[in-house]
């Protein structure tokens, strides 16, 4: 019988991981990438803070050319850390996801962007530059997309939001 207890409150410590707010995970993996980056020949790209150049199709922060570990890091970052990204282009691979809230009818589009070992995903809401009618204009729910915007944060009486507004699907 003890045996099934300790059983049990390793299963509910392993259950809690995603939902952590301890950031010294995310901060460690982050310092362990970049050490074993510095060590290879081939450096894992970075994303750059810099003006973006729409004539040569830079982004501010271009999560597709980061790994799974550390894309779902700078996105964490870019949700609940400290940095402000406001303004900044941004461009994200992952699912496309939509949302209907039952009591204001309107309508959430977003790309998820899940870990390394897909148990914890972040989503960032998009709204596409333009007029664009639902599900006419989006692709099916769960499609792989890519998609760049501006990085904007706003709040309502629910709470803060980030999100990709003028988007543009690739």
């Amino acid at each position: 019988m003890k045996r099934f207890g300790y059983l049990a409150v390793i299963s509910a410590l392993l259950l809690t991981g995603c939902g952590s707010t301890n950031t010294q995970k995310i901060d460690d993996l982050i310092s362990a990438q970049e050490q074993s980056s510095s060590d290879s020949a081939s450096e894992v790209p970075k994303p750059t803070v810099a003006v973006p150049d729409s004539v040569n199709g830079e982004y501010d922060v271009d999560l597709t050319t980061l790994d799974s570990n550390m894309v779902y890091a700078q996105v964490y970052d870019m949700i609940f850390g400290e940095t402000d990204y406001s303004g900044k282009l941004v461009r994200a691979k992952g699912q496309f996801s939509y949302y209907q809230d039952p009591a204001t009818g309107n309508d959430y589009f977003a790309v998820l962007i899940s870990d390394a070992t897909a148990c914890c995903a972040q989503g960032i809401e998009f709204v596409l530059a333009g007029e664009h009618k639902y599900p006419d204009d989006y692709p099916e729910i769960g499609d792989e997309i890519v998609i760049h915007g501006t990085f904007n944060t706003y709040e309502d009486e629910t709470g803060a939001y980030v999100q990709l507004k003028d988007a543009v699907l690739e």
